[in-house]
């Protein structure tokens, strides 16, 4: 379980050196723990706990400075010319003379000027500006470094500028001249330059083999042939077949046109006219119009027989038949798609279902026989085609052997070569192995594609200036924070100044929200009501001040006191309305009495009228008694307010009367808490506190000047007036120490 932080609202904090030689109250020395008053030294806070109150005090000013400086470095470094950086890995052999060299040696040697020479010639033909002092001298712009890999024999040499053509060029060129001269280092054996030699031999007769292998499938594939004598004996089967497939053809054609002309001599029509007189048969509506105007000629054959030409039935039967011969024609003529007068009239009669299937026959012959002619056609093309093919195969032939023939002896030689080769590998030494550009020249990219850069680097850039920004914004919020020369918290009061601090008050809401504001609304003689708020951290802040009040004498305890601070302003008469209703909820017989005639303030926060106070009793004119109002929901709490505000003040608080008054006071009240006037410029609070147990010192956090304060302390020494402690007022950093920990 967490340990509960220990309140500082029932602590009194003094300094390891306490206040000797300053005049105060005689218990604030060594007696205080004997009257049961627990005293806390006030241990110098740490320094990170002061700059956390800095930064929470001056926040704005820290994020303001901060947030200008970054600003600042951003746009510095946007306008910084960027810088790119590009390798590339080169894996050195250890058994060439360089590399049996140790890792030191070997860079000494690889930037040494005489290896450098060429390298920086071929760089000079672009660049001549680029000399061996730009690329190893430390405080060049661009700058050259040559590293080995930790624990390989992997040179890394990487080259840094604010041109990407530039890095590129000129590591190209030193790669190409660290290869260069580690094949200047290599002396090849005589086996070596013999087998060099077939090396040289073997590559142009392998080239030469691979092309004769693909002309000679080229000719076969051009002239589709497998091997000669297979396609001899193709070409003379394909050539039979479509001698026999054109016999067939021709036997078909001519037995297919003695039927034609069979059926045309039946029916008397040629292939035209045939396809018109099958068209108008599957027409429906030119035979239902036919049919139509056969029967009308047959009712005017039949009726012809009985009646006269010009008798009325005959009559309406040829106009009928006049109306369908129009109507037939134009049928005719939509199917047929041409003039009837060029059309044979037998055509447009009746056709039977005898002449129709004549009719289908014929002209299914007719194009049996445009078949079997294009059939006829296509095979006489094929064997005009094969016979031409069959003339060319010699010449054909005779390539494909040349071809082979060269083929045939091109492998030979080239098996020969190759078994010496095998031979002279067998017995030549171990090879030096060669330096290998493992990692070629490059700038990396980002996954955009864009070149990564190497500076400025905005991030580290960002980074350094937002911890400057801060430091910076720190030291400006302690330079305000000494301008504004105020106590920011209790432990500063604690730390700077000799005297006890009896109680912080929190800043709270309730200080703001009194009694009286929720029930009246103008002024009045009745109190209202002043009863505390159970558990309210606010008024068990007071409770605890009353508390350390009483533990400041036992044997004599506190019976009056005067509450003032060194301004206006401070809270001090907040602190003492709310001290005299926190002592009286604990059960002292308490009198709250503003006695500043100057300003009073406790009528107005409580809501009551102030026609008569204070300053009635002191100039005679009313008794005590009657001037103290009682609170009607604590019967141990009482005030009396500062009356009508008189002429000179200091004189009325200094007069004998006054004295009489506060002696006949003490006499009947547990307690007696005087609201005074500040204390620089005005002695109404070191004439009131000569004649009670003290003062005690409100400081407003936030608010009371330090130098102000200071000041108001000697005045006090000065007069002889014992101070009891100090209020700190409005703290807010003591707001929820044990309620948060519950």
């Amino acid at each position: 379980m967490k340990k509960a932080r220990r309140s500082q609202l029932s602590m009194i904090y003094t300094r390891s050196s306490s206040a000797e030689g300053m005049g105060f109250s005689p218990w604030y020395r060594g007696d205080l723990e004997a009257r049961n008053v627990e005293i806390v030294g006030a241990k110098p806070r740490g320094m990170l706990a002061k700059i956390a109150d800095l930064f929470c005090r001056r926040w704005l000013v820290v994020v303001g400075v901060a947030a200008t400086t970054v600003t600042g470095v951003y746009w510095w470094t946007v306008e910084q010319l960027p810088e790119y950086r590009g390798t590339f890995q080169l894996l050195i052999s250890s058994s060439d003379e360089l590399g049996g060299l140790d890792e030191a040696s070997q860079l000494t040697m690889l930037q040494s000027p005489q290896v450098m020479a060429d390298i920086l010639e071929n760089i000079q033909s672009r660049y001549p500006q680029v000399d061996y002092r730009f690329l190893f001298n430390d405080k060049s712009p661009g700058r050259l470094e040559l590293r080995m890999l930790e624990g390989t024999k992997i040179l890394e040499v990487s080259y840094q500028d604010s041109e990407p053509q530039k890095i590129q060029f000129i590591l190209e060129a030193i790669a190409s001249g660290y290869l260069e001269y580690h094949q200047g280092l290599q002396r090849p054996s005589e086996t070596s330059q013999k087998l060099e030699m077939i090396n040289q031999k073997i590559n142009p007769l392998l080239t030469q083999v691979n092309n004769l292998k693909r002309e000679i499938v080229n000719l076969q594939q051009e002239h589709l042939m497998i091997t000669p004598e297979v396609t001899s004996h193709q070409i003379s089967d394909r050539l039979g077949m479509i001698e026999t497939e054109r016999l067939q053809t021709q036997t078909q054609l001519q037995e297919e046109k003695s039927r034609y002309l069979t059926l045309q001599q039946q029916l008397g029509l040629d292939p035209q006219q045939a396809m018109m007189a099958s068209a108008l048969t599957n027409s429906p509506r030119y035979q239902t119009l036919l049919q139509k105007l056969l029967a009308v000629e047959t009712e005017v054959a039949v009726e012809s027989a009985r009646f006269k030409e010009t008798s009325p039935q005959i009559q309406s039967l040829l106009d009928q038949r006049n109306h369908l011969l129009p109507l037939l024609q134009e049928e005719a003529v939509r199917v047929l798609g041409q003039d009837l007068t060029t059309v044979d009239p037998s055509i447009l009669s009746h056709q039977d279902s005898l002449r129709m299937g004549l009719i289908q026959q014929m002209m299914v012959a007719a194009h049996q026989i445009e078949m079997l002619q294009v059939r006829d056609r296509v095979l006489q093309t094929a064997a005009t085609s094969l016979q031409e093919y069959s003339q060319s195969l010699p010449e054909v032939i005779r390539r494909y052997r040349d071809l082979n023939q060269q083929l045939e002896t091109a492998t030979t030689r080239l098996n020969d070569l190759s078994d010496r080769q095998a031979e002279l590998e067998l017995t030549i030494e171990p090879p030096v192995r060669s330096w290998q550009l493992i990692a070629p020249p490059m700038i990396p990219r980002q996954r955009s594609g864009q070149l990564e850069t190497v500076s400025p680097n905005i991030p580290l850039n960002l980074a350094l200036g937002g911890l400057a920004g801060l430091g910076l914004g720190m030291i400006i919020a302690q330079l305000v924070d000494r301008l504004n020369n105020v106590f920011h918290n209790s432990e500063e009061i604690a730390e700077n100044t000799p005297i006890p601090l009896l109680g912080v008050i929190p800043a709270s809401d309730d200080a703001l929200m009194l009694p009286a504001n929720s029930r009246l609304t103008g002024e009045t003689d009745v109190l209202p009501n002043l009863s505390m708020v159970p558990c309210g951290i606010f008024h068990e802040a007071f409770r605890s001040l009353t508390a350390n009040l009483r533990h400041l004498a036992t044997e004599s305890p506190i019976n009056s006191c005067v509450i003032s601070s060194a301004r206006p302003a401070d809270g001090k008469s907040t602190v003492a309305l709310n001290l005299a209703i926190g002592a009286a909820a604990m059960g002292q017989r308490v009198l709250l009495v503003d006695a500043d005639l100057r300003n009073p303030r406790i009528h107005s926060m409580l809501g009551v009228s102030n026609l008569q106070g204070l300053s009635d009793a002191i100039a005679g004119n009313l008794e005590i008694e009657t001037l103290i109002r009682r609170s009607p929901s604590d019967e141990n709490l009482f005030i009396l307010t500062s009356g009508p505000l008189p002429v000179d003040p200091t004189r009325m608080l200094a007069s004998a009367r006054m004295q009489e008054v506060m002696a006949q006071l003490r006499q009947q009240f547990d307690l007696i808490v005087y609201d005074t006037a500040p204390l620089l410029g005005l002695a109404d609070a070191n004439l009131l506190a000569s004649h009670t147990n003290g003062l005690m010192m409100v400081v407003g956090l936030g608010k009371t000047d330090r130098s102000a304060f200071n000041l108001a302390l000697r005045e006090l020494e000065m007069a002889g007036v014992p101070v009891l402690g100090m209020v700190a007022n409005g703290d807010r950093q003591e707001t929820n120490y044990y309620y948060s920990q519950r």
